[in-house]
């Protein structure tokens, strides 16, 4: 009985990867003719191509989206007061991750933010199913092993620069469960040294489930070459409710192929107060960001190998990869 329990379990992991792994093939691989041809077409080899039809379906999804978003700010506004563009934007991420000791995860994410230029320029509506503001610093960027947690809500940013200072404030509402708020209140900068760059960054937070807290960063970025940069990430997050005081710092080298494709090498150490101050864990990963259809299709794979304290430092290799589509 035990057996086929976890043959079954077995198998709805293999089924999760090869998902993910299909709509990788599918979206990278060069596209192939479709058996429709062109409306109107009556020559020969007038076939819209799968890629075609991808690309029109898109523009016209983002159209109806933007027209919709338009609709709705001109409703509130009673008149247009600016010509700007509505930036509205919809993203859905299949997202699959692999590690030694979490096996296999996956699963779809959608990030859907309304803008309403002529209701407020400054207001930022976002629903997603993940609350974004928990992945913070090099977590977001560098440090994903597992796929994003499911926590269904909508928050309103209110954004604003204040001199060289980007201030923005978010309460969010979240639809899990019991509905509850959480609140983050962000101070960001970025000062231009010329030989490189400085980026401080200050957020206040609050959420029901770690309390109140404080994420500070200080990172340095060096352009070296027209290809090649280098960021020292330093970063902290103090959580009230466990106590927990967590330090991440790491380099990670950037290699710009071109604007559409990048590969980053980053390596970072985690360290925590409790029982003391002490090694949490260290962290070796590529990642490679490769853009197939600017605003439209991306896939982001990053391949790393892990030694956490959780698992007593024992090598710990994963992957996780992401494919984006936007709106």
């Amino acid at each position: 009985m035990n057996g086929k329990i976890q043959l079954k379990s077995l198998d709805k992991k293999m089924f999760s990867l090869r998902t993910v792994l299909f709509l990788f093939c599918i979206f990278s691989s060069p596209f192939s003719r479709s058996e429709e041809p062109l409306s109107g077409g009556q020559g020969q080899g007038e076939y819209k191509t799968i890629e075609e039809s991808f690309l029109e379906t898109n523009a016209s999804i983002s159209e109806w989206f933007v027209d919709m978003a338009d609709g709705l700010d001109m409703f509130l506004a009673g008149q247009r007061y600016t010509k700007k563009t509505n930036k509205t934007s919809v993203t859905i991420e299949f997202e699959g991750a692999y590690t030694r000791f979490d096996n296999t995860s996956s699963g779809v994410n959608f990030n859907g933010n309304l803008r309403l230029p002529n209701v407020e320029e400054y207001w930022l509506l976002t629903f997603t199913s993940y609350d974004d503001a928990e992945e913070r610093g090099a977590r977001q960027k560098y440090l994903r092993q597992n796929r994003r947690t499911t926590n269904y809500g909508a928050s309103l940013g209110l954004i604003k620069k204040m001199g060289e200072v980007k201030t923005s404030f978010r309460p969010r509402i979240t639809f899990e469960g019991t509905p509850a708020i959480s609140h983050s209140l962000k101070f960001e900068s970025i000062a231009d040294m010329r030989t490189y760059k400085v980026n401080p960054e200050l957020e206040l937070y609050a959420t029901p489930s770690k309390g109140a807290g404080i994420f500070h960063s200080l990172n340095f970025n060096w352009i070296l070459t027209k290809i090649w940069s280098l960021t020292w990430v330093n970063e902290g997050d103090y959580q009230s409710r466990p106590h927990l005081y967590t330090v991440t710092q790491g380099l990670s080298l950037g290699q710009q192929f071109n604007p559409r494709m990048a590969l980053g090498y980053n390596m970072f150490i985690t360290s925590i107060n409790q029982p003391n101050y002490q090694l949490d864990g260290y962290n070796f990963s590529l990642s490679w960001h490769h853009i197939l259809y600017k605003d439209m299709l991306d896939y982001k794979l990053i391949p790393n190998i892990d030694f956490s304290q959780a698992y007593g430092f024992v090598v710990n290799p994963g992957v996780n990869m992401v494919i984006g589509l936007h709106f």
